[in-house]
C-alpha cells in the first residue's frame, strides 16, 4: 500500500481527498503547515507527497526543498491555485512529478496520482530496456544496438535508467543532476550533463531512432520512437 501525505491548509478539502484517497487503497497522512510536513517527512517515509504551495507558516517550495534533502524519489504533486507559469516551471524545475491547479476534478487527480504510483512500481532492479533495435539491461550494465555491443560508463547508465524507468515524462535538469551524480547537494556543472546526453546519443541514435528529447529549459525525456 503506498504512503501518502497530503500537505493542505483547506481542511475541507483535505478531509474530502483523505476520504477518496483512502477508498483507492492508499494511506494517507495529512498535515495542514508546514511546520507540520517538515516534522513528517523528517521522521516518516511516504512515497508521494500532494503539495499545496500556499500554507499558514510558509509555503511548499519550501517544503518541497526539504523533501529533496531527505530524498529524490519521493514523487510529489504540487496542488495549489497558483497557476501562473512562472510557479508551474518552478515547481517542476524543484523536481516534481506534476502540477496540478484549483479548482480540479477528482477522477482526474485520482488519475494522476495512479500514474505516478504505477511509475513507481517500475523502479525494480532488473529492469531491461527492449525494442527492435536497441536493448539495455541495467542490472548487468550491458547494452546492443542493432546487434552490436556498445559501451557505456555507469553514470551514462545510471542517467539512461532514470529516464527509461519515467518513459515519456520529462525528467528536469536538477532532478537528473541530483539523482546520478549528487546527493549531497554540492555543485556539478550543468556542462557536464549535456556532454554526457551527447556522447550518448552518438551511441544509440540512427537515422531512423531517436531515444532521448530535450525539453529546452527544462530536462530530458526517453521516448523511444521508431
Amino acid at each position: 500500500m503506498k504512503k501518502l501525505l497530503l500537505v493542505e491548509d483547506d481542511r475541507t478539502l483535505s478531509e474530502t481527498l483523505i476520504r477518496h484517497l483512502d477508498q483507492n487503497g492508499y494511506c494517507t497522512a495529512f498535515a495542514y503547515t508546514k511546520e507540520d510536513a517538515v516534522m513528517k517527512i523528517r521522521n516518516l517515509k511516504f512515497d508521494l507527497i500532494l503539495l499545496d504551495i500556499t500554507l499558514p507558516d510558509g509555503n511548499g517550495f519550501a517544503v518541497c526543498e526539504e523533501i529533496r534533502q531527505i530524498s529524490i524519489d519521493t514523487r510529489i504533486i504540487f496542488l495549489t491555485v497558483k497557476d501562473l507559469e512562472n510557479d508551474i516551471l518552478k515547481g517542476y524545475n524543484m523536481g516534481a512529478d506534476d502540477y496540478v491547479t484549483k479548482p480540479f476534478s477528482l477522477p482526474v487527480l485520482l488519475k494522476k496520482i495512479a500514474a505516478v504510483t504505477n511509475r513507481m512500481e517500475k523502479d525494480v532492479s532488473g529492469l531491461i530496456y527492449s525494442d527492435s533495435y536497441l536493448r539495455i539491461d541495467f542490472s548487468a550494465l550491458t547494452a546492443s544496438a542493432a546487434g552490436e555491443p556498445i559501451e557505456f560508463t555507469p553514470l551514462e547508465f545510471k542517467f539512461m535508467e532514470l529516464l527509461v524507468k519515467n518513459s515519456g515524462h520529462i525528467i528536469t535538469r536538477k532532478k537528473i543532476l541530483d539523482a546520478v551524480w549528487d546527493r549531497r547537494g554540492n555543485y556539478v556543472e550543468e556542462s557536464s550533463l549535456n556532454s554526457m546526453v551527447s556522447r550518448i546519443r552518438g551511441k544509440i541514435d540512427s537515422v531512423d531512432h531517436r531515444y532521448i528529447k530535450t525539453v529546452y529549459g527544462t530536462g530530458y525525456m526517453w521516448i523511444a520512437d521508431e
